[in-house]
């Protein structure tokens, strides 16, 4: 998978994607020339919108968790030596999309973060469509 080989020339270990458009969601194994990625994604059935995350192994063994709240949001939850980690990614609705959209996806990110205990470190990697001027 040429995502993949980018992420190894790169010496990437995660990497949050949007606008995926893969169907439904789960969870592979893709492999470059030397290294091999976990890849959890979430999409809908349409193939629309989606987010998914990579992480290179042997981090991907450290994954605790996936979390998938919709097709624009979604989180893991790994452990970095004595750190536990949620990795979000995120995809906000763009201009032109509905202002409930909008709300309602802002509701699910912030009533996400907000569960999550403050002893836990947040990362978010994300399009979040924000406008300045």
């Amino acid at each position: 998978m040429e995502i993949a080989e980018t992420l190894e020339r790169r010496r990437i270990d995660i990497c949050c994607f949007q606008e995926t458009r893969w169907k439904s969601n789960g969870v592979c194994h893709v492999n470059s020339d030397k290294e091999k990625y976990k890849l959890s994604w979430n999409g809908q059935k349409t193939a629309k919108n989606g987010v998914g995350i990579f992480v290179r192994d042997p981090l991907a063994q450290e994954v605790l968790d996936i979390k998938r709240i919709n097709s624009r949001l979604m989180w893991i939850k790994l452990r970095i030596e004595k750190q536990t980690m949620i990795i979000f990614s995120a995809y906000a609705p763009q201009t032109g999309e509905s202002e409930e959209m909008k709300n309602d996806f802002w509701t699910a990110f912030s009533d996400t973060i907000s569960t999550i205990p403050k002893f836990e470190t947040i990362l978010i990697g994300g399009d979040l469509n924000g406008h300045v001027g």
